[in-house]
């Protein structure tokens, strides 16, 4: 009888010890799911307070940009291109994470004429040369619309364009 006894407190120890060991696998899975779904939430959350930065530029439908708001977001994407160390798109080890702002129909401080197309994110390291950009196109308007703007596979903008208003 007394081994009985034994052998049911060893039973019982040993199921007290599964359920120990099962609620810690349990409690270790869940705690692994919150993390992970918080975690994602806070990538989306960041993702979509960069998005914001350039969206406003395409939120109001014809709405003017000077060339002074146009360096504004040029130089958030000269931030974003910096941090990741992108030289340019074709470089890029972060696959499309390079912001491109591109500005059509600004005048070349150098030769005087209207340009094709420029990429701005490009001289806003070059505090001369913006200035230069800045000086010949002060009172120049642009505008950005939705159609201008694309993002990677990501969701993420890479590209903005703006477009000098024909006066």
């Amino acid at each position: 009888m007394e081994n009985a006894t034994k052998a049911l407190l060893m039973a019982a120890g040993v199921l007290i010890g599964i359920v120990i060991l099962s609620l810690g696998v349990y409690l270790y899975g869940t705690i692994g799911n919150y993390v992970q779904m918080s975690q994602e939430e806070m990538n989306n959350q960041a993702l979509i307070k960069f998005n914001t930065q350039f969206y406003n530029y395409t939120a109001i439908e014809n709405q003017q940009y000077t060339f002074q708001d146009i360096i504004t977001i040029a130089n958030i994407a000269y931030e974003n291109n910096s941090e990741k160390e992108l030289l340019d798109e074709t470089e890029s080890s972060y696959g499309t994470d390079y912001v491109d702002v591109i500005i059509i129909g600004a005048t070349d401080p150098s030769s005087g004429i209207e340009t094709g197309k420029k990429h701005l994110e490009k001289i806003v390291g070059d505090s001369k040369q913006l200035a230069d950009w800045l000086a010949k196109n002060y009172s120049t308007h642009y505008t950005c619309k939705a159609e201008d703007m694309t993002v990677n596979s990501a969701n993420r903008v890479n590209k903005i364009v703006f477009r000098k208003v024909n006066d």
